[in-house]
């Protein structure tokens, strides 16, 4: 609830650009709110969205893929879950490891931060554990002398036939995923945020606009109006 309250401080905020008794009253909302939270519980905790729907599963999948510190959102608006669903299982089929760092509107632009979760290690010669905390300065000083000539073995390893094909073909499979997620992102561009069904980037009439991809009719309803090219951040 007190998270809940801070959105809502902070998004009343954002839209009194225009209007400095209102940003103050939502300044002080917001600090008001924010004070006594733990930001890290509050990053780590799953933030499934209200209006996920048919696509709860789907998107709380996604979610469990950033990592610990990220900050567990979908930060954009129920338009968009079918492609962010539909991107998620075409990359998974290519790299089902693979981590994400932010799912989030910006500009009016869908923006897909992910990295691939995958290394190339040689198959007989596994990484060498860690001590752990409790490890000694000795235990932890053999560790490093054994990680060291671990790297270099991996380095050789990398440069044979074999190694070169498992290199290559991890290379081929972030090719493809990096062409699905901005394949993503272009259908973004032309898909409103709000209902799905094609849109165009609009704008609030600010000096300091707020920038969203909608339809004529969820843009009449939301105050936005249509940008011109000219217009783009």
């Amino acid at each position: 609830m007190r998270w809940d309250a801070l959105v809502d401080a902070t998004k009343q905020m954002a839209s009194a650009t225009d209007d400095p008794e209102g940003f103050r009253a939502a300044w002080s909302a917001m600090a008001q709110v924010r004070h006594g939270l733990d930001l890290k519980q509050i990053l780590n905790a799953m933030h499934v969205p209200k209006d996920a729907g048919e696509h709860t599963d789907a998107l709380r999948a996604m979610l469990v893929r950033i990592p610990d510190g990220w900050g567990r959102w979908i930060s954009c608006s129920c338009g968009w879950y079918p492609l962010l669903v539909e991107l998620d299982e075409q990359v998974r089929a290519l790299l089902p490891n693979y981590v994400i760092h932010q799912v989030k509107e910006k500009y009016g632009g869908l923006r897909y931060y992910w990295e691939s979760g995958e290394e190339i290690h040689n198959p007989h010669d596994p990484e060498p554990s860690t001590p752990g905390a409790s490890g000694s300065d000795a235990e932890w000083t053999a560790w490093e002398r054994e990680h060291e000539d671990w790297c270099e073995r991996l380095d050789t390893y990398r440069q044979t036939p074999e190694g070169r094909g498992l290199v290559a073909d991890l290379e081929r499979r972030v090719d493809l995923a990096e062409c699905l997620v901005h394949a993503a992102e272009m259908r973004a561009s032309v898909t409103c945020e709000l209902c799905g069904v094609a849109g165009q980037l609009h704008h609030t009439p600010a000096r300091a606009p707020w920038y969203k991809t909608l339809c004529p009719a969820c843009a009449k309803r939301e105050g936005y109006v249509l940008s011109g090219a000219w217009d783009v951040p």
